[in-house]
């Protein structure tokens, strides 16, 4: 079907978004279901031995751009290019979960292995797809529905993330944990196929990758949505990994002398788990709002607003306020986050519709280039941490210059963003010049 023919429907938006909410579902298990099953079955649990099982299975996540050439070059007569690397994947990690729930092992250095083989097919399935995904969006999409599409879907993802977990556990209390792996099963065999109601549109015959990165990378242009990419979320891990502790210091639960993430025990997890909460919803909101702005007014406006909010957000961190004002501040700081996302993903879509045969690849680069920025804030963050630690003990202190140093760092990503072409990621101006290889 041509691109002129085809009428993109809103039930395409809610079955994108249920493959989305798995991925988070799958998130969450790992992050948080399967160490508490860890603790609570075997009576141990061995810290070096779980973060090697997490760093292991994040690796495919590492490679994304090799996903985005997959997807965009290889496709099948019957299911397109996207179907096939959304389907297929999908079901094999949907299979592997069926299988794990008839293999629990009797031992905890037992269970670590299973679980780590589980993770990285399960891991790759879900990130091949997700590529997939992201494409099958910038290819159907209407220029004048990405932002909330977008934000919607990443939104459902953020709740299967930080809702799910809990949720989970609380199943754990009259469900064995088979009955989850089964579940899960399921829902990545049935979300994905039901992408085969999702009509497809037909696109030019990919040909010559090397060309095509070589074109892609030769153009300054790029360069300068990298960079905006790069920066754009460099503080993102840094929000959702102090800040639950910071306003537990302030609300007097932990002693600010001496506090670290460890401080973080069981005793704590109810407010914890409140702060999350809040810091959660802003995120869904934000996501769903930073895309109505980008559509119904402007990229611009969108991006804008979502890095003024967020200097706000940080900064009202810092005034003496009651617990309740406190978390309401944490909710604008998700809110902020959610919104920055929306409106960066309805650019970078934007400037990802110029290379129509390989959407996808050009869609995949951006995120590989967020993901090497959030690296890199974390790592100048704790280099901050660490030194401002030796100057004084003052842990308030302490916070309130690594959120300022947060609004800066995240700032320079708008230097990149005004020297980008508005008449490239802004639709209504209608001059995007489509790039063929």
């Amino acid at each position: 079907m041509e691109n002129n023919e085809f009428e993109y429907k809103n039930s395409y938006t809610g079955i994108f978004s249920l493959n989305y909410f798995t991925q988070g579902i799958y998130t969450s298990i790992f992050a948080m279901v399967i160490p508490v099953y860890l603790l609570t079955t075997y009576g141990e649990i061995n810290q070096a031995a779980l973060a090697f099982m997490l760093s292991i299975i994040l690796f495919p996540a590492t490679i994304k751009i090799i996903y985005g050439i997959l997807t965009d070059k290889t496709k099948t007569s019957k299911l397109g290019r996207r179907k096939p690397w959304i389907i297929i994947p999908d079901g094999i990690a949907g299979i592997v979960w069926i299988i794990i729930a008839f293999m629990i092992p009797a031992t905890f250095d037992a269970a670590i292995s299973l679980f780590t083989i589980t993770g990285i097919i399960v891991s790759f399935g879900i990130y091949i797809s997700d590529t997939a995904l992201d494409g099958f969006i910038l290819d159907i999409c209407p220029k004048n529905q990405l932002g909330r599409t977008q934000g919607f879907c990443w939104g459902l993802r953020a709740i299967g993330i930080i809702v799910g977990g809990p949720i989970i556990l609380l199943f754990l209390i009259i469900l064995p944990i088979q009955a989850i792996f089964i579940s899960l099963g399921i829902m990545m065999l049935l979300f994905p196929a039901l992408t085969l109601l999702i009509k497809d549109i037909e696109v030019p015959k990919v040909e010559g990758i090397g060309k095509a990165l070589k074109l892609i990378f030769k153009k300054n242009e790029n360069w300068k949505m990298f960079t905006y990419s790069f920066f754009m979320q460099i503080v993102g891990g840094i929000v959702y990994t102090f800040l639950a502790l910071y306003i537990l210091i302030k609300a007097g639960y932990i002693d600010p002398e001496g506090a670290t993430l460890a401080s973080l025990d069981i005793s704590l997890y109810e407010p914890q788990a409140l702060v999350t909460l809040f810091i959660s919803l802003g995120i869904i909101f934000g996501a769903i709002l930073g895309g109505i702005v980008a559509d119904k007014i402007s990229r611009r406006a969108a991006v804008f607003s979502s890095m003024g909010l967020n200097t706000v957000s940080l900064l009202l961190l810092l005034v003496p306020a009651p617990i309740p004002i406190l978390i309401f501040f944490a909710f604008l700081v998700g809110l902020a986050s959610g919104w920055i996302f929306s409106a960066f993903s309805a650019v970078a879509a934007e400037y990802s519709k110029q290379y129509p045969e390989y959407a996808s690849t050009y869609f995949s680069i951006c995120v590989s280039f967020i993901n090497f920025g959030t690296l890199l804030g974390m790592v100048l963050t704790g280099i901050m941490f660490n030194s401002l630690s030796r100057i004084t003990s003052d842990t308030l202190l302490i916070y309130g210059a690594i959120f300022i140093f947060m609004i800066i760092l995240e700032s320079i990503a708008l230097i990149p963003f005004v020297m980008l072409n508005r008449e490239i990621y802004e639709f209504k101006l209608e001059k995007v010049e489509i790039i063929k290889v």
